[in-house]
């Protein structure tokens, strides 16, 4: 098998001052988000408040994508970015970020030894998703609609973990939106 699922678990839903988190993926397997003992971490997360204020994570790079809502992040001293579904900032994480909205987000964090790039792949019905990125990881995040993957159906909030260069094609039931995920 070139791939392995890793079905959506609530079970690794955390909670945070202004909404949850849930953990899809994390390297090393061992890795622990609390210490930030981690080289990257995939996850969503909900905003549940009107304005909350972003957790420090200083020595780690943020990729978040907006799935459902509207967010304005405020990097205070930079910039201020409003992201709407499926767009994304890349930020540091050391940087004093604060938002307005109340959103479901996507989410990659990193430290220094690697780079991510995150990409929405919107699907209709009879598309065939066959990805070309390469990287040292890739993975492909179910966000809705319906999938299959060989003889594999996926449903929301799946993650694929591609294991080998021969990747197998995502094919789309039902139009849906899904999120590549390429780690170098």
């Amino acid at each position: 098998m070139s791939y392995i699922i890793h079905p959506y678990n609530s079970e690794r839903t955390i909670n945070w001052a202004s909404g949850t988190s849930t953990e899809l993926f994390i390297h090393p397997s061992d890795g622990n988000f609390q210490t930030r003992q981690f080289v990257f971490r995939i996850s969503t997360a909900t905003v549940e408040a009107d304005e909350t204020n972003f957790s420090d994570f200083t020595g780690l790079t943020r990729i978040l994508m907006v799935l459902r809502g509207k967010l304005t992040l405020i990097h205070e001293g930079r910039y201020e970015k409003v992201l709407e579904p499926y767009q994304q900032d890349t930020f540091d994480g050391g940087w004093k970020t604060r938002s307005k909205g109340r959103v479901q987000d996507f989410n990659v964090m990193c430290n220094s030894t690697c780079e991510a790039r995150v990409t929405h792949k919107p699907c209709r019905q009879g598309d065939m998703i066959q990805s070309e990125a390469s990287g040292k990881w890739l993975f492909l995040f179910i966000h809705d609609g319906t999938f299959a993957c060989e003889d594999q159906r996926l449903k929301s909030g799946d993650l694929i973990e591609y294991v080998s260069s021969d990747r197998p094609s995502l094919s789309c039931i039902e139009d849906g939106n899904c999120i590549e995920i390429t780690v170098y």
